[in-house]
């Protein structure tokens, strides 16, 4: 009697190993499967913080929420008084324009000093098309302002001088057009230039970029005496 049944035991101890073995084989398969699937989903994850970081670190959308910023601090309450440049950061602090780009740290976080690199250069061209304009001469649609040079003096470094010529197109049947030079010096505190130009009506064009976008600025004509502006373009960089 023994001899069967021993083998009968051997027969149902070979089958419960073989289910394990196949259990085993099944929960290997699974716990890989999942391996895989979550493999998938942190490349996916990680495919899409790298599409996220590049979307943030893209110079248009960077430029473009510089000149937001600007347009927001243009419109708070200032901080500094006229001609004093903010420091900015977690320490407020003021200094005076002619402090900015001059070589010398003065603010205390050295932001006087990070942003001097000339945001243009001689050749440079900039054309500006009419938001209004009532000064009372040409009327022109579009004013083109060429960079002829740009010198900056040892001594006062903060106020590279700009030298340039302003061509004013009418739109007329024989494409009429006037050029006339123009001479300012630019400033690194406002980024702004103030020409002045050769004009018996004593019109002066005050060019104000943003501090962001270096391709664009607002130009507005003005007279000398008020002050107030009797023309405004937007310009923009020629490639």
């Amino acid at each position: 009697m023994r001899g069967p049944f021993i083998g009968v035991v051997v027969v149902v101890l070979a089958a419960v190993a073989c289910l394990l073995q196949v259990d085993a084989a099944a929960e290997e398969d699974n716990r890989a499967r999942d391996i895989s699937e979550r493999i998938d989903k942190l490349t996916a994850e990680a495919f899409k913080l790298g599409r996220n970081l590049d979307a943030r670190l893209d110079p248009i959308r960077i430029k473009k929420a510089g000149t937001l910023k600007a347009r927001v601090d243009a419109i708070a309450e200032p901080t500094c008084d006229e001609h004093e440049y903010q420091c900015g950061g977690d320490d407020p602090q003021c200094v005076g324009d002619l402090l900015v780009c001059d070589g010398i740290t003065d603010c205390r976080n050295g932001d006087d000093e990070k942003h001097c690199v000339l945001p243009f250069a001689k050749g440079d061209t900039f054309v500006g098309d009419q938001e209004f304009d009532h000064c009372g001469r040409f009327n022109p649609d579009h004013i083109t302002l060429h960079i002829d040079s740009v010198t900056t003096i040892p001594f006062f470094t903060s106020h590279p001088k700009v030298t340039g010529r302003v061509d004013i197109h009418v739109d007329r049947d024989d494409d009429w057009a006037v050029s006339t030079p123009s001479f300012g010096f630019y400033s690194f505190a406002t980024h702004r230039i103030i020409f002045r130009t050769p004009d018996k009506d004593s019109l002066y064009l005050v060019a104000q970029f943003d501090g962001y976008n270096f391709d664009r600025f607002v130009g507005e004509t003005l007279r000398v005496g008020t002050g107030l502006p009797c023309a405004r373009f937007i310009y923009k960089r020629q490639h």
